[in-house]
């Protein structure tokens, strides 16, 4: 199914108990393309934790060129769901990906997609592909096909593969990132400066960069409380709750067809793939050639081809 025209847009939110949370909380999400009792949509889990989910709005693409109904959400704890600063010293009690495997649960039944003979899709991006692979394992109704794009299934393997590329950068940028490190100086602006270099060859090798990314960049100055209390000052450097986390063992879990995607250049580097690839039983790899950690923004046009084609046959 291919179509030019604009597909409908509607956005909304969902109610979201969470025991733990002291409040009630709300997730906003939009969805791309019309939901009919047939659809087959595809659930956006964005990376981060805590950026957003605009740098996903491309993925209309797939609504326009393969009729697949798109559903992005902003996860609780940034953008437009409920913020939750006050919880910032909760520990992993509360910041863990027990949140946002429920959350995503909670918009599966709002969505009525638990239904008998109902069926959607999931693409879990960098943060999204972590906690999605234990969403997976867990073997949900309706689950039909999962992509994990860009992750890497334990903190450690994700550590080793960032220091690996740490290595490759200027000496200069090395001196200035593990001098702050040491001197907990991770909010400087010669800090952030070194992260820009890194981002530049591992986030999106694009100049400038698209404005969806840098939106999610800037939530975290806005709101840093889900990144920080779960991960830390910077994609190497892992201070938060997720710096023993592992799913490496559940992977065997998932009995759906996976399809992993990661870049060239990616943050994501092919050992934080295989590391999934080893675990899987019915899983695909494709990588990008041209694309570090946002080929839907870098190889747009064969990165739709490539999720359309597997969601869609």
């Amino acid at each position: 199914m291919s179509s030019t025209a604009s597909p409908p847009v509607v956005e909304g939110e969902a109610d979201f108990h969470y025991p733990t949370a002291g409040k009630p909380l709300k997730t906003w999400y939009r969805v791309t393309g019309e939901l009919t009792p047939t659809s087959v949509p595809l659930f956006v889990l964005h990376g981060g934790p805590g950026v957003g989910s605009e740098a996903y709005n491309i993925l209309s693409d797939l609504t326009i060129k393969y009729g697949i109904p798109v559903i992005q959400y902003d996860q609780v704890g940034c953008k437009r769901s409920t913020h939750l600063q006050e919880k910032a010293d909760a520990g992993e009690a509360f910041w863990n990906e027990g949140l946002f495997v429920a959350e995503l649960h909670n918009l599966v039944r709002h969505f009525g997609l638990d239904a008998d003979g109902r069926r959607y899709h999931v693409i879990g991006h960098s943060w999204g592909g972590m906690f999605g692979s234990t969403f997976a394992a867990e073997r949900p109704k309706g689950l039909s096909k999962y992509v994990i794009w860009s992750a890497a299934p334990s903190t450690q393997i994700w550590l080793d593969a960032q220091n690996a590329l740490k290595k490759t950068l200027p000496a200069d940028v090395k001196e200035v990132m593990e001098r702050c490190e040491r001197e907990g100086k991770t909010e400087s602006e010669e800090y952030r400066g070194a992260m820009e270099q890194y981002y530049a060859r591992f986030l999106c090798r694009l100049d400038p960069v698209p404005g969806d990314i840098m939106d999610g960049l800037t939530e975290l100055g806005k709101d840093p409380t889900c990144y920080s209390a779960m991960w830390g000052p910077s994609e190497w450097f892992v201070t938060g709750t997720l710096k023993n986390w592992s799913a490496v063992e559940k992977l065997g879990a998932i009995d759906v067809p996976v399809l992993l995607l990661n870049g060239k250049y990616d943050e994501a580097q092919d050992s934080c793939l295989s590391a999934f690839f080893g675990g899987l039983s019915k899983v695909k790899w494709v990588q990008f050639a041209e694309s570090a950690h946002m080929a839907h923004f870098e190889e747009r046009e064969r990165f739709m081809q490539v999720v359309g084609e597997f969601l869609t046959k």
